[in-house]
């Protein structure tokens, strides 16, 4: 096959060469046209990016730079506008049009052009204006805190953002789904992807914690975080929009719809999610990342003065069975040959008050019962059980290049992977057996209770009883096991 002629690989035609962008605006006007041509064609992304932005399914029709003239005033020369982008969906009699803005690499949006071009989608009649940067969009999808939108204004034309990763995002759970229908459309939407991914396209720029990142981390060996202080919260605001952007990679390779868990406040005010993700008395920024079905949220905890970065899995402890039992049931998921290498501890909280026991994870596979001694040596009482497991695996965090902070975020991307594949995707929630039904008719029991001559011995059930019966059959019955497995799972291979 010609496929395996592997000396040519490196020469295959692209649909998008990203050779020779020679500045940012010449990446701007290569990323505007792959964009709108992709979702144009790709009949399954057009739709999906359209209905995040609020629009109907339909025909959907792309264009670009096309010129309008917004009025200034009384006496006034018109402004010529030329917006990046606009979107037409034509469903029947009904149309939904929308303007599109685009920013690539290092530009943010511009307060002044976003105002303009909101104007004008409203003095044009358009029903939706889209942003599109490398900055994180907000909970709700509105444009990053930097950037004011016109409250009476958005109500009937709202404004939209989505970041470069965000529209990687579901380009690569369509492809990895193999949702797009057509070959060829499949290979466009491939193209597209392997293009915004490619560095020489000038598009999408790596995380990184701000310019601060050095001056908060000296801060922290000697003590000095001040809450309040500027460089910390914004090292704060980029740590948060790091973990979008983390979120949104682990979504694209799980496939499933991964979250930053944050309460509804938070989700309201990006500033106070930024100042509830740090802790400057400790010098720790902290996040949560929520997996469908996982046994439990996963912990990232970056701890600046001892400049390391923790990973943590909290999971409930069964509610049934001898002590020794419960602790089993963590030691049999986890599987020795896929556990990340380093500092990986298991830690119980058990039901005695401020008791909590740690052992490092490969001595509890050897042994579990050291899960179940305290710290001074003696053992755990045996009527006490776990309440819940942690998992906490510890890393030194990767050093900054020059003041670049994005090799340290990288480092935290590749430690969550590795975290979720040797840990989080193996272990189950418990689950407790179902009550069991007593099929034995208890003594002195009269069968004309049962019309018909229905009873136990003909097949009729007494709801209530345990049945000794079962019990001597099933005598690890109190002993549940754990249920299959429901976890979304990543392949360490899961970018070819």
């Amino acid at each position: 096959m010609i496929t395996q002629i592997t000396p040519w690989t490196e020469h295959e035609v692209r649909l998008f060469p990203s050779v020779h962008v020679s500045s940012e605006r010449e990446a701007e006007l290569r990323a505007t046209a792959s964009l709108l041509a992709t979702m144009r064609a790709v009949s399954e992304f057009g739709r999906a990016i359209v209905k995040l932005a609020g629009g109907p399914a339909g025909r959907l029709y792309c264009f670009t730079e096309v010129p309008f003239q917004l009025g200034k005033g009384i006496g006034q020369a018109p402004e010529d506008l030329r917006p990046d982008g606009i979107l037409a969906v034509e469903r029947g009699k009904t149309r939904w049009d929308a303007l599109v803005e685009v920013k690539v690499g290092t530009a943010d949006l511009e307060q002044d052009q976003v105002d303009r071009y909101h104007r004008l989608a409203k003095l044009e009649e358009f029903q939706a204006l889209i942003t599109v940067s490398n900055q994180p969009a907000q909970a709700d999808g509105s444009p990053p805190p930097s950037v004011k939108v016109d409250g009476r204004r958005n109500i009937h034309i709202p404004v939209v953002h989505f970041s470069w990763e965000r529209l990687l995002s579901e380009a690569q759970v369509l492809s990895r789904k193999k949702e797009v229908s057509d070959p060829d459309q499949k290979w466009m939407l491939d193209e597209w992807i392997r293009y915004i991914e490619d560095p020489n396209s000038r598009i999408i720029v790596a995380p990184d914690l701000g310019l601060k990142w050095g001056d908060v981390l000296s801060a922290a060996r000697t003590s000095a975080l001040s809450p309040s202080s500027p460089e910390l919260q914004d090292v704060a605001r980029s740590w948060v929009g790091y973990l979008r952007k983390a979120a949104l990679r682990l979504r694209a390779k799980l496939g499933v719809e991964v979250e930053v868990r944050m309460s509804k406040s938070e989700r309201d005010n990006s500033e106070l999610q930024a100042r509830n993700a740090v802790n400057a008395q400790e010098g720790i920024l902290t996040g949560v990342l929520r997996v469908p079905d996982a046994a439990g949220d996963i912990t990232i905890k970056v701890i600046l003065p001892s400049q390391s970065v923790q990973y943590i899995l909290q999971v409930a402890a069964p509610t049934e069975g001898r002590q020794a039992t419960r602790v089993n049931w963590l030691s049999r998921q986890l599987r020795e040959d896929r556990l990340p290498t380093g500092e990986l501890a298991v830690t119980a909280d058990w039901t005695i008050r401020g008791l909590i026991t740690t052992v490092g994870a490969r001595d509890f596979l050897e042994d579990t019962n050291r899960l179940c001694l305290d710290k001074t040596g003696a053992s755990v009482p045996r009527d006490a059980n776990p309440r819940s497991f942690q998992v906490v695996w510890t890393r030194a965090l990767s050093k900054s290049r020059g003041r670049s902070s994005a090799p340290v975020l990288k480092g935290i991307s590749d430690g969550l992977e590795e975290f979720y594949h040797g840990v989080v995707q193996d272990i189950v929630p418990f689950v407790p057996k179902a009550p069991r039904l007593d099929t034995k008719k208890p003594e002195g029991e009269a069968a004309s209770q049962y019309p018909g001559g229905a009873g136990p011995a003909t097949g009729g059930v007494i709801l209530g009883h345990e049945s000794t019966e079962l019990k001597q059959q099933d005598p690890t019955a109190a002993e549940s096991s754990f249920a299959q497995s429901d976890t979304p799972t990543l392949s360490p291979n899961a970018d070819e």
